[in-house]
């Protein structure tokens, strides 16, 4: 997992050099991890269109493919979109999920760092 804030700029090198991959954004409108450990304003960020985003540094330039899809039937079409008709495209799926969806083993992990951090959760 990376902060795809300081490390999307690289789309428009690989847009450059013709890359044919796929990429996931998994948008969960923000920062999931953090809020597990610790929550609070600070954890409130501005949610970007990273399609548009990525859309704008493609600049009509180049063969790049974008979708932003919320649900299991978008995400498989455009998964079959991706691997056949626009495979030779740089192709760049956002997915949208919740914010609050996350796994078991992530929420006992944030309240074990929280403890060690000794700074209590703040409850909601």
């Amino acid at each position: 997992m990376f902060n795809v804030q300081v490390t999307v700029q690289d789309v428009s090198t690989m847009i450059r050099n013709e890359q044919k991959s796929v990429i996931f954004l998994i948008n969960n409108g923000g920062y999931t991890i953090e809020v597990e450990i610790h929550d609070g304003p600070y954890n409130v960020i501005k949610n970007w269109n990273y399609v548009g985003v990525v859309e704008a540094f493609h600049n009509d330039e180049g063969k790049l493919w974008t979708a932003k899809v919320k649900c299991e039937e978008e995400l498989i079409e455009a998964i079959a979109t991706a691997t056949g008709e626009k495979e030779d495209h740089l192709c760049f799926i956002e997915v949208i999920v919740h914010k609050d969806d996350t796994s078991k083993e992530l929420l006992e992990w944030g309240s074990r760092v929280c403890s060690a951090n000794s700074r209590p959760p703040n409850p909601q």
